[in-house]
């Protein structure tokens, strides 16, 4: 019998809920911000997307206010959940499952890069822009401390504060056969 999905293979592993998780990622924003940032997406479809990852526990309401008798929400994401698919729930997925989301994070990638190149951001945040593939040597265990360590290095880093600029960071782990 197979296994049912995950709630992140159900939630995350939506096109449009996946673009409006990794514009949150990091930062609040309004809904306001997310028709912004996402104008290819109909707002009905946006609210109705914005609305599952709230049900589903990956947005979180931080203020509401009103604006011209409507309500605006502030939306936060907690960067735990998002991007990270546990032992659990990467053995409950087929391998097309994997091939989707791995898909989908490449494609999210080639956006966000796109992104600075548009904007003429390229040259004048080199400083911040870095991208390279390596090998590197490791048992199970290694590759358990290495994942415990960099952690403990980076999150110091993942909360926003004045005068910081948001850098996405994204790794891949493949092993080598």
């Amino acid at each position: 019998m197979e296994e049912s999905p995950t709630p992140v293979l159900d939630v995350l592993l939506h096109p449009v809920r996946w673009r409006i998780a990794q514009r949150v990622l990091g930062r609040e924003v309004t809904t306001t911000d997310l028709k912004r940032d996402l104008p290819d997406i109909p707002t009905t479809t946006l609210y109705r997307h914005v609305a599952a990852l709230i049900d589903a526990g990956y947005l979180t309401v931080v203020r509401e206010r009103k604006v011209r008798g409507t309500t605006e929400r502030t939306l936060s994401l907690d960067q735990t959940k998002v991007g990270r698919i546990d032992v659990r729930e990467a053995r409950a997925m087929t391998p097309d499952q994997h091939r989707q989301a791995f898909l989908m994070m490449l494609t999210r990638l080639a956006a966000d890069f796109d992104r600075v190149v548009e904007h003429g951001e390229l040259y004048s945040r080199m400083d911040q822009l870095g991208y390279s593939q390596l090998a590197m040597y490791l048992s199970p265990e290694d590759m358990v401390e290495f994942r415990a360590r960099f952690t403990e290095l980076i999150e110091p880093y993942l909360a926003a504060a004045p005068g910081k600029d948001r850098v996405v960071l994204s790794m891949f782990s493949l092993p080598d056969s």
